[in-house]
């Protein structure tokens, strides 16, 4: 009994071995896969983070334009503003002088 059931086994371990490589094959396939399909999802992100970054980057150049433009904007009406109220000063100067010569 004992030589039956080792024949048995002799007979049934080639048929083991090939069920335990078909398995290993399969596992490894599908590890490679798993790998490609990990590695395309770090590309993907990758992408999505520059394409972040760059829009990230294009919003503060245009905020940083729009900003210097207010601000040369602001300087000229600042400039126009003192430069008007100086030429009120000088008219006021001018017609209280022109009142105290006329008064005198």
């Amino acid at each position: 009994m004992k030589y039956v059931i080792v024949g048995l086994l002799l007979l049934a371990l080639p048929a083991l071995a090939e069920w335990s490589l078909e398995g290993r094959s399969e596992w490894r396939q599908a590890v490679a896969e798993m790998h490609r399909q990990r590695a395309e999802v770090m590309r993907e992100a990758a992408r999505a983070r520059a394409d972040a970054r760059r829009e990230a980057e294009n919003a503060r150049h245009e905020w940083r334009r729009e900003a210097s433009q207010a601000r040369q904007e602001w300087n000229r009406d600042m400039q126009q503003w003192r430069e008007e109220l100086r030429q009120w000063r000088q008219s006021l100067r001018d017609s209280i002088r022109e009142s105290a010569r006329a008064w005198r």
